[in-house]
C-alpha cells in the first residue's frame, strides 16, 4: 500500500436548485409576507410546511393562506447554536426553538421564537400563542420568518 501525502482542502460549490411544486410557498414568503399551507381536497388535512401531495390520500393538494398565528406545541430553551445552523445569524442567545402549529393547520413546523428578555420560560411554553414576524430581507427560505409571543 502506498503512503500518499494528503493535504486538507475545501471545495465550495455554488448552484441553484428549484423548489418545484413548493415554489408558491416560498414566493409568498418573499413577495407577500404570507405563509401558505396546502390542503387535501379529499380528506381536508392542512399541511404546514406544505406538501404537494397528501400523505394519506395521495392526491394533489391545494394552496391555502394561513394567518401566521399559532400555538406552541413544544419548546426547547437553547443556550448555544451549532456553527452551521442557518438560523444562527438571526437569533441572540438564549432563544427558544419551538414546534408551532399554525391556526388552521394539522401539522407543525419548527422555528425560532424570539423574546425580548431572558425570562424565556415565563413567556414561551406549551400552549403559548405566537405570531409570525417576517424578516426585512427575505431570501425564499424557511428562515424568512420567526415567531414572537402574541400578546393579543
Amino acid at each position: 500500500m502506498a503512503d500518499y501525502f494528503e493535504l486538507p482542502d475545501e471545495l465550495h460549490v455554488y448552484y441553484r436548485f428549484s423548489y418545484g411544486g413548493l415554489s408558491p410557498f416560498f414566493r409568498a414568503l418573499v413577495e407577500e409576507e404570507k405563509i401558505l399551507g396546502s390542503r387535501c381536497p379529499q380528506c381536508g388535512k392542512v399541511y404546514c410546511p406544505p406538501r404537494t401531495h397528501c400523505g394519506a390520500c395521495y392526491v394533489d393538494t391545494q394552496w391555502l393562506p394561513l394567518s401566521g398565528k399559532g400555538t406552541v406545541i413544544a419548546a426547547v430553551y437553547c443556550y448555544w447554536t451549532p456553527a452551521d445552523w442557518p438560523v444562527r445569524p438571526y437569533v441572540d442567545l438564549p432563544y427558544v426553538y419551538a414546534l408551532v402549529r399554525l391556526d388552521g393547520a394539522d401539522t407543525c413546523l419548527n422555528s425560532a421564537v424570539v423574546v425580548d428578555d431572558m425570562r424565556l420560560n415565563e413567556k414561551v411554553r406549551q400552549g403559548t400563542r405566537v405570531r409570525a414576524v417576517f424578516r426585512e430581507r427575505r431570501e425564499g427560505k424557511i428562515t424568512d420568518f420567526y415567531f414572537v409571543p402574541d400578546e393579543e
